[in-house]
């Protein structure tokens, strides 16, 4: 080979090389936004839960409060 084939041919080979460790680091963020989301998802879900506990506490706590009215309602009725 002559001096210029070598150089090209080594610019080539270093282009090449950048190319790898690029995709190496596009790699690297790519796993570190899809452990983001899924760290994420696992928040709303737990997120999701508490409201759902919580809503299903205040219906508890409406009927009750309803139920205790009724009663009431129904002592002042007979007397």
């Amino acid at each position: 080979m002559d001096n210029e084939t070598k150089k090209m041919f080594e610019i080539l080979m270093n282009k090449l090389e950048n190319m790898g460790i690029r995709q190496d680091e596009i790699f690297s963020v790519v796993k570190a936004i899809e452990f983001s989301n899924t760290e994420h998802k696992a928040e709303i879900d737990n997120i999701i839960y508490k409201v759902a506990h919580t809503e299903g506490t205040l219906n508890k706590i409406g009927s009750v409060i309803t139920d205790s009215k009724v009663i009431k309602e129904k002592r002042s009725a007979t007397f």
